[in-house]
């Protein structure tokens, strides 16, 4: 049986409309296929030949389906390496049960999503707990049964360092291996592909959409609109930007979710809400409620002017990784956004647009009017985001994989340390006291520390 060298499987839609899970399947594999034997496996919800995409691909694509998990079973017996994302081992247990070296990718924190996903939902608490509970159940799964793991930031590294502490993921064997934790985790951000598609010419927007023509200074807003981002205050901020400069207009790229699976937001519902009820709903702002194909996206970001994403503040906001951000940054898009998560940092440290304070609309139609009236500022900044974006380029992003799956296949990676369930439990839910170690602790903690090293750590672990 001829072995596979790198499986990755997708919990999302991979084909011509795709979101930032599928997206992000599909261009590692691409990556990852220069060096390795890569085969992707994707849902059965996707459209058949990945929508037309795997035509030319250099890797093999393969359909699962969770009613019939009989062939994903089959290509991950003859896997060396499985990479999963998402909720993919809670559906296929067997995964973590094979001999394969397995990654879990957690790029996109979704235990920490989904809060602010049902919050918005007008959900229950009560519902809202057990959902976040069954979420909690599979995110430490996979931190309890993966070998290794993948984050897209520093931030994003040390919340997962802090999840893996609390599941004994980082002890004394991890560290006798990698003083660093390098071999447990590795730091593979959202990248950028120079050659995705090519839809020069194509007009999608000016003189297309609403009343926007040709002068007009295009804010788009580059994804859909989730639960957690804070569309209202954009809106209302461009009704006041526009009394005094008609040319301001604004774009949502999509407004639901490509996965057939993923529910509405209501984010989205309020956002048009507010544009209808201020009179510039399908004028100076429009939306768009299909998703957009994959390789039709540059049309939209290439007649924008600046790219916009703002939130409100919040714990997802610190460790979230908004990948339009970088399609901003692929077209040359000077960034309008709100402080507090990755990319504000870098787009003020770099000054490649303008981070505002959340939920301020004054500062933010102050920043809109001042990127729109500013020609030579704008091209300032693109001229930062050339340079910039060249660190996101998906074969350099992926550099610090491609290395650990080198030394997976040549044997040098640190061998299998994952804990038991007894481990789990025992720092999860550690025992009381026993009788004989209350004694113990009473009469003879003095002798105690003054007994070997050695010893003591035997006696203690009696009598735990």
């Amino acid at each position: 049986m001829k072995m596979t060298e790198l499986l990755i499987i997708s919990d999302d839609v991979v084909g011509e409309k795709m979101a930032g899970p599928g997206i992000r399947a599909w261009e590692i594999s691409r990556s990852l296929a220069r060096e390795l034997g890569v085969v992707l496996a994707v849902p059965d919800y996707s459209p058949g030949d990945a929508g037309g995409l795997a035509g030319g691909a250099p890797f093999e694509v393969i359909r699962y389906s969770v009613a019939r998990p009989s062939l994903l079973k089959e290509a991950a017996g003859r896997s060396r390496i499985i990479l999963v994302q998402g909720y993919v081992l809670s559906k296929f247990p067997f995964l973590g049960r094979l001999n394969a070296h397995l990654v879990v990718d957690l790029y996109d924190p979704f235990v920490l999503e989904n809060l602010f996903v049902h919050q918005g939902k007008g959900a229950s608490r009560k519902d809202r707990e057990l959902i976040h509970r069954h979420d909690l159940a599979v995110f430490n799964g996979l931190l309890a049964a993966g070998d290794h793991f993948l984050c897209a930031s520093d931030r994003q590294r040390d919340l997962l360092m802090g999840a893996l502490m609390s599941l004994n993921r980082i002890n004394p064997a991890a560290l006798d291996f990698s003083a660093a934790a390098d071999d447990l985790v590795s730091v593979v951000p959202f990248g950028i592909r120079e050659d995705e598609g090519d839809s020069r010419g194509e007009r999608v927007i000016r003189g297309k959409a609403g009343a926007i023509g040709e002068g007009d200074i295009v804010f788009l807003w580059g994804g859909v609109i989730s639960n957690w981002f804070d569309p209202l205050t954009l809106i209302g901020a461009l009704a006041r930007a526009r009394r005094e400069d008609p040319r301001l207009k604004l774009y949502f790229l999509s407004t639901r979710h490509p996965n057939p699976l993923t529910p509405g937001f209501e984010m989205a519902r309020q956002a048009m809400d507010a544009a209808r009820k201020l009179g510039l709903a399908g004028e100076s702002i429009v939306f768009n409620e299909e998703w957009v194909d994959y390789n039709r996206r540059a049309a939209y970001f290439r007649e924008a002017d600046i790219g916009v994403s703002i939130h409100k503040t919040h714990l997802e906001t610190r460790y979230s990784f908004r990948t339009r951000m970088l399609d901003y940054l692929k077209h040359g898009l000077p960034i309008l956004c709100t402080e507090g998560d990755f990319f504000a940092d870098l787009v003020s440290r770099e000054s490649l647009g303008i981070a505002v304070g959340p939920e301020n609309p004054g500062e933010l139609k102050d920043a809109m009017l001042r990127l729109a009236a500013d020609d030579q500022l704008r091209e300032g900044m693109k001229l930062r985001i050339a340079k910039a974006r060249t660190a996101f380029a998906w074969d350099t992003v992926t550099g610090p994989l491609i290395a650990h799956c080198r030394r997976v296949l040549s044997g040098r990676a640190a061998p299998r340390n994952r804990p038991s369930r007894k481990e789990i439990a025992l720092v999860c839910a550690p025992r009381g006291p026993s009788a004989l170690g209350t004694l113990g602790k009473k009469h003879g903690w003095f002798l105690f520390q003054r007994l070997p090293f050695s010893l003591a750590a035997k006696i203690r672990r009696i009598l735990q």
